[in-house]
């Protein structure tokens, strides 16, 4: 005879549930994947790029001006001529050229022996613009009831290149007697920041006025341009000067002075 024992049945377990540390980090995860945040941002009426072409563009020209001929001589600086747009940061380095060349400034014209004006002839910016491929165009109606549409561009690659160029003189006369007594010549340079699209994709920045490229704000270590110079640093403007060495332009004969060391303080 056969017996058959009763199956055995596994004590039933009793339900698992989420751990509270389990529950209170999906709740953050959730939280965060869900989440949003916004950053309130502003910009100014004129953009960093141009007034970095503008300001580089009249350091070069300042520092080819040579003021040694000035030097402890009484000098009031007029600039009643002087009309740019930067024309606190232009007077400013005028004076500051002036100062660190030996040239005594005084603040009102009947306390000094000469007074030198200074004039800006330009400072402006310049824009060009290169397109390979299809510019946006605009289809007119040409069957009535179908209305006009525009072509999108499509390009393979562009480039725009923005320039920042100064002209500016100055000369010095007698107070006393009006003779003419010094001027600098015209002294003109230029700056300039390049933005490249190569199918879509940029920009690529370059110019004199950055210290490296940069695609969309990140250096790219390239050490040499096409033409062998750094990049990011203007071309020489006179043979045999470095790239961005500034070069003192030929003075022309100025008129015959009276003894310096007299107007001395």
């Amino acid at each position: 005879m056969t017996t058959t024992a009763p199956p055995r049945h596994a004590p039933a377990r009793p339900p698992v549930g989420p751990r509270p540390a389990r529950l209170a980090l999906a709740m953050a995860l959730a939280a965060v994947v869900a989440g949003c945040g916004t950053v309130k941002t502003t910009n100014t009426a004129r953009t960093g790029t141009e007034q970095l072409l503008l300001t580089d563009a009249w350091d070069q020209a300042l520092s080819r001006i040579d003021f040694r001929p000035l030097t402890g001589v009484p000098c009031h600086l007029e600039t009643q001529h002087i009309t740019a747009v930067d024309q606190g940061y232009v007077v400013s380095s005028l004076k500051q050229a002036m100062l660190q060349q030996g040239v005594l400034l005084r603040a009102k014209p009947e306390q000094a022996q000469w007074i030198v004006e200074a004039r800006v002839g330009a400072y402006g910016t310049d824009q060009y613009d290169l397109l390979i491929g299809v510019p946006q165009t605009t289809v007119p109606m040409v069957i009535p009831g179908m209305p006009a549409g525009t072509i999108p561009e499509m390009s393979l690659a562009k480039r725009t290149d923005q320039h920042g160029v100064v002209k500016m003189a100055l000369f010095a006369y007698d107070r006393a007697s009006g003779q003419l007594v010094w001027t600098s010549g015209t002294s003109q340079s230029k700056s300039n920041a390049k933005d490249v699209y190569v199918m879509g994709g940029g920009p690529i920045q370059s110019g004199s006025i950055r210290k490296s490229t940069e695609f969309s704000g990140m250096k790219i270590p390239v050490p040499h341009d096409l033409t062998g110079g750094l990049i990011g640093q203007p071309a020489p403007d006179f043979e045999g000067a470095a790239p961005g060495e500034a070069v003192p332009l030929p003075l022309p004969p100025s008129a015959t002075t009276a003894d310096i060391d007299a107007f001395a303080p």
